[in-house]
Order: structure tokens, then sequence, then C-alpha cells
């Protein structure tokens, strides 16, 4: 722009330096616009700016600015308003695979250079761009006019859209294995294009392929899921996830959904899932002074840039001491006082993962029960031998009345025949 002085006339021409101009405005507060045919109610000035709105083809062209002050000083600047043409041919969205045509040239000038700037930040060489549309060509482009300016321009090509390919849970938490399809606003059109949906669990433990669900199009036949996960109806909001609360431990493992177009294009998309849970060994009932080990697993080996954090109860002797990062942890002798909630935690960079939750129950060496129980079996003992002497006493008298019986004579005689 060029400079304005303190005492200022500015005087705005179209094409020419004919009078009258389009716009004059000065510093004693004259400020005129054109109301002929072509610029009735587009034009704004203010000191050295111009200012058109609703611009139509017979708008474009070159605009002439002469700045001159009370001395008579004069500067002239000259601007030249071009058209540029962006554009996409066909529907939006793009299915992957079909091509993606895009267009960025200025009206009329074939010598002025143009180039697209892709979502990835990479230059293509000029600006007619055509290929088979990918995931990765999804959002904003950039039409660059050389040595003018740049234009921005939004480009949508079917996608999933999922937080992560790692998802942490734990047997306490529920298990969402999130993806949507995306862009959800033309999900109606999307939804035209789609032959299949499918989802194919892989477990961590032995590996063996499980299709989970599998949905059909022309009209939309669901079968599944399976494993006793949970799937909602995705065809007003594009969410094709899977759940479970709480998680298990069968729920390891890989989970891959994949996208059939009616064009024959895949798109696949894979989620890990780890589910961390607290096995404690021999169990979560002990005696005080009982061994303990906890172990914070996922059913394999954690990456090394994750740490295992443990938390045990407030009341616990434990939580005095500084506790192991280790995921298998000791206590040789437990105390009534670590009864209660344990907590580990998986961190990574200082952002916890997820969590697991087991609640111990430790009882004293002699409770009020085992007190009971003793003496209940020392009564019975002793209710045992009372009755077994007894017993044993009254065969004893039985025996010596029956013998006394038989000897009542005092001179017995054999029976049978004797000699005179």
């Amino acid at each position: 722009m060029p400079r304005i002085p303190d005492n200022y006339y500015v005087q705005w021409f179209f094409e020419t330096e004919s009078e009258p101009g389009i716009a004059d405005n000065n510093y004693l507060g004259r400020n005129s616009v054109s109301n002929s045919d072509i610029w009735k109610g587009k034009l704004s000035a203010n000191k050295g700016k111009l200012t058109i709105s609703n611009i139509e083809q017979e708008n474009i062209g070159t605009f002439i600015c002469k700045v001159k002050n009370a001395l008579n000083y004069q500067e002239t600047r000259t601007f030249k308003l071009i058209k540029v043409d962006v554009s996409m041919k066909g529907d939006s969205p793009v299915t992957p695979g079909d091509t993606l045509s895009l267009s960025c040239k200025v009206e009329g000038q074939t010598q002025t250079q143009t180039y697209w700037i892709k979502p990835s930040g990479i230059e293509t060489k000029t600006g007619e761009f055509n290929e088979k549309a990918e995931s990765q060509h999804n959002g904003e482009w950039t039409c660059v006019v050389k040595e003018v300016r740049s234009f921005k321009f939004s480009v949508s090509v079917v996608d999933f859209s999922f937080e992560s390919k790692h998802l942490y849970t734990s047997t306490n938490l529920p298990l969402t294995v999130s993806i949507l399809i995306t862009p959800n606003k033309f999900l109606k059109q999307i939804l035209s294009k789609i032959k299949e949906i499918q989802w194919v669990f892989i477990p961590k433990k032995d590996g063996n392929k499980t299709v989970l669900l599998t949905l059909k199009n022309g009209p939309w036949a669901q079968k599944g899921p399976q494993k006793g996960l949970i799937f909602k109806n995705f065809t007003k909001e594009g969410n094709v996830s899977l759940y479970r609360n709480p998680a298990k431990e069968e729920d390891r493992g890989s989970y891959n959904c994949s996208i059939t177009f009616t064009n024959g294009i895949v798109l696949t998309r894979t989620v890990f899932v780890e589910v961390l849970k607290i096995i404690p060994s021999p169990g979560k009932k002990l005696i005080s002074g009982n061994h303990l080990n906890l172990s914070c697993s996922t059913g394999g080996t954690l990456d090394a840039d994750i740490k295992v954090q443990w938390f045990p109860p407030k009341t616990s002797s434990q939580g005095k001491a500084k506790l192991s990062s280790d995921p298998l942890y000791t206590i040789p002798r437990v105390g009534t006082t670590d009864s209660g909630e344990w907590r580990c935690e998986l961190q990574k960079n200082a952002t916890t993962l997820t969590s697991a939750v087991i609640i111990l129950e430790i009882d004293p060496i002699l409770t009020a029960w085992m007190v009971v129980t003793i003496c209940g079996a020392a009564v019975i003992l002793i209710l045992l031998l009372i009755v077994s002497v007894t017993l044993f006493r009254r065969r004893q008298r039985k025996i010596r009345n029956f013998r006394h019986r038989l000897c009542k004579c005092e001179n017995p005689k054999p029976k049978g025949f004797f000699k005179a």
C-alpha cells in the first residue's frame, strides 16, 4: 500500500485513470464510492484501503490507487485482482480407490504457476492433481499461486477414525474398541458405497482367528457379535465400535476392522488391546504372616518405555517405603494393615494408560471364628470321649454278670454215665 500522509487525498480507479474514479476520500471527511451498476453496494473506502464485497466476474481487473497531499505530492500504485479457480471433480466424500481430481488455476493467465500443498505438507508439481484417493489425502489442501497468495481447499476421503493403535484397559474397566467412519457429515452417502464391514479378533493367547461381527449391505444384515461383545446400530453416527463392561482377560489381542467398498477397495484398521489384571498368589484371602506375591500383568512382556506404579491401602505399612516399579510385588509377611484396595497403574511418559484394582482380606492368626471353631471341636472331642468311656464300662458290667449266672453250683458234677 502507498504511504498515506496526514493531509491525504486518495482516489481509486478501475482499469484506467479516467475520471470519475470508483472511490475517493480525504482528510477533510470526504468519502464517496461509485454507485454504478457493477459497483452498487459493493465498495467501501477508508484512507488507502478499498474493500470490495460480493465480487463478480465484471469486478475482476486492474485497480489504480492515487495518493496526494496538500503540497501536491503524488504516488500511484496498481493492483491486479485475479480470479483463481479451485475445484474438485466428482462428489464428496471420495471413496478410497476412486480418482481424486483437483484443479488450481488462474483464469485467463496460463503462464502463472500454480501448485498444491497436500495435508501432509508435500508440494505437487502443478495445479492439476489426479491420483487414486487414499486416506492420507483427507484434510485441508492449499492451492498456491506462485508469488501471489494461497487458498485453502478441504478434501474429504472416506476413512476410519480411531484414538490409538494400542488400547489399554483392565478387568476393572470397560473395553471399548472405538472406530468411527469419517467424515460423519457424509455418512448417508458413504453407506451407499459400502459393501461389507467385518470385525476379526486374533487373541494374544493362542492366535486363533475369530470373526466377531459381519455387516452386509442391501439391506444391512448383521451376524454377531461373538464372545459376548456389544455392538450398536452404526447407521446413525457411523460408530462401528465393540463394547464390553468390564473387560476380560480373554479380550487381549488384536482387533481388525475392514470395510469393503463397492469398487472393490478394502480399508483395514487394527487396534491392539492390552487388558491389565492383578494376580494374587496364593490368593486374595490370607492369614496374617503369610507370604504374598502380587503380579500386575497384561499376559505378556511390557514395552521398555512402560512403567508400573503400585498404590497400597493408606493403612498398609508398605506405603511408608518406596514401592518397587516391578510388575511383580512381593510381601514376605502380610499383616492385617495390608487389607484393602491395592492398585497398580501402567504409565508412559508420566501419563497413566490404565489401572487395575484388587481387594485383599488379611485375617489375624486367631480370629474369633477360629477360636469358636477350636473350642467347638474340643467340646465335641470331650463328649465323644465321655460317651466312649461310658459305653466301655457298661460293656464290662454285662460281661461280669453273665459269668456269675453260669457258676451258681458249688460242687458241680459232670453229666453222663459213671461206674458205681
